[in-house]
Parts: C-alpha cells; sequence; structure tokens
C-alpha cells in the first residue's frame, strides 16, 4: 500500500517537453536525473509522485527535490551529452543546483558538470561511471535487441533479474516474466535510443575537466559498473569520493535505500561519509 507522501508533491512538464516531480519545498535544490528507466515512463501521475515523495522523505526538510525525465521522442543519435543540455536549461531557471545522476542519469550528470559548471554545487554520480563495464556493455545490447524487437516481458524480466540481488530479485522476475509483455512504453523507440546512448558514452577523456565536489557512489555486486569502473572514474575526477556499498547491486537505491540516501545526504551536507 502507497503511503501518503511526507512532503508536498507536484508534477507535470517543464517547458512542456520534459517530464518532472517536485518533492518537498526545502532551501536547498536538488536535481535527480534518472536511468533508463525514464524511457520506458509514460506521462508524470500522482501515484509516481507519492512513491517519490516517500522515496525522499529525507531530503525534502533541506531540499527542494526534482526529478526531471528526457524529452519524449528522442531522436536517433542523441547521446549523453546532447541531453545534458536540456538539463542544463533547466538548472539555468532554478539558479544551479545540486545534481545527483544515477546509472545512465550519472553518464548525463557528468557531461552536464564538465559543460556548465557554474550550474552544478555538488555531484553525485550513482551506480555509474565514466563507461559501462564489459559486463554492462553486454546486457545493455541485450536489452536494446529486445527492445527493438518489442519482446517487453522477456526485457522487463532481464533488467530486474540483473539490477536486484536481494528477495526483490527473487520475487519481481516471475511477476515481470507474467506480466511485462502487457505494459509496452509509451515511446517504445526511446528505449532503442537511450540504449545507444549508454553504449556510445565514454568520458574517460572528460574526467578531469569536472571541477565541482564529486562523490562516485555504487555497489560492489552491480554487473554493469563494477568495482573497478568505480574506482576508474573516482581517481579521473579531481578530489573526488569514493563510497563502495558492500554486496548492492545496480538497483542499490532501491534495495541499500537507507544506505545509499545515507551517504548521499551527507555527502551533500560536507560531512563525513
Amino acid at each position: 500500500m502507497i503511503q501518503p507522501a511526507t512532503a508536498p508533491t507536484d508534477h507535470g512538464w517543464l517547458d512542456g517537453r520534459l517530464p518532472y516531480y517536485r518533492v518537498g519545498d526545502g532551501p536547498e535544490t536538488f536535481v535527480f536525473v534518472p536511468g533508463l528507466n525514464d524511457a520506458f515512463d509514460g506521462t508524470p501521475n500522482w501515484r509516481t509522485a507519492q512513491v517519490l515523495g516517500q522515496a525522499y522523505r529525507e531530503f525534502t526538510d533541506e531540499y527542494t527535490v526534482w526529478t526531471v525525465g528526457r524529452p519524449r521522442g528522442l531522436a536517433p543519435g542523441t547521446t549523453t551529452r546532447d541531453l545534458a543540455g536540456s538539463y542544463a536549461t533547466v538548472l539555468d531557471e532554478l539558479g544551479g543546483a545540486h545534481v545527483v545522476g544515477y546509472s545512465m542519469g550519472g553518464f548525463i550528470a557528468q557531461h552536464l558538470a564538465a559543460d556548465y559548471p557554474a550550474l552544478v554545487d555538488r555531484l553525485v554520480v550513482g551506480a555509474s561511471a565514466d563507461r559501462l563495464g564489459e559486463r554492462g556493455v553486454s546486457l545493455v545490447e541485450r536489452w536494446r535487441e529486445l527492445a527493438e524487437r518489442g519482446e517487453w516481458g522477456r526485457l522487463y524480466e532481464s533488467i530486474t533479474g540483473e539490477t536486484y540481488v536481494g528477495w526483490r530479485k527473487r520475487v519481481y522476475s516471475p511477476v515481470v516474466r507474467a506480466l511485462g509483455g502487457s505494459f509496452a512504453p509509451s515511446n517504445p523507440a526511446d528505449v532503442v535510443v537511450s540504449c545507444d546512448a549508454c553504449l556510445e558514452h565514454d568520458t574517460g577523456e572528460r574526467l578531469g575537466e569536472i571541477d565541482v565536489p564529486t562523490l562516485v557512489v555504487g555497489g560492489t555486486e552491480d554487473p554493469l559498473f563494477p568495482e573497478s569502473r568505480l574506482r576508474a572514474t573516482k581517481e579521473g575526477i579531481p578530489g573526488a569520493t569514493l563510497a563502495l556499498l558492500r554486496g548492492a547491486g545496480h538497483a542499490a537505491m532501491d534495495e541499500n535505500h537507507d544506505q545509499f540516501t545515507g551517504v548521499v545526504r551527507r555527502f551533500l551536507r560536507d560531512e563525513s561519509l
């Protein structure tokens, strides 16, 4: 049962293009850049707003939290750096913000911080790195193939099976296998374009351009971004901090919620992790 959100929530479209959810009314602002799952989402809705109100409840006294998605109907060949430009417009209107990018959102956030440092106060690269690991490439290539063929049930099952490591993996997988085929994304082509953008992404040569306080945080059991990639990303960003969540997978923000959000909160407050 979904409980009422513990903070004010709002949702809609920014400039008629970018779906958003706003949670809380704290004095500081942070923008959450979601992962590949954003390509599966449709119109912003009340139910998701309530879920996010619960997910961000630890932040809303201090922050106004914006979850901002990508434009729908992405052009083929759109890159993560292209998408960073859309977020720069949002950050400019907000007067700058802390940026938390998760998975594909972490890819976008790296370009955002490198290209528009004046708009990013502090950067969190969550469950992400300078590029996919070797297994991550294989998985995203597989997901792209399934999306292109419209095999949504198999795609959802694969994503669930690979991103979770705990009880959710055992419980969710049979459910999405049975029901996933009934829930095609509103914009199926966006999934393919987003997979291509992830496969093309490589900021290894750009990490040194990121000149804002940065936290790299991820799980040691993440098949998309292994510990070696997290460490390489931390080493490439001047002054960056690394937080490894032992035993956590790619869905650490969900499965290890308290641990993940605790690390992020302390980093945003400039406290010891």
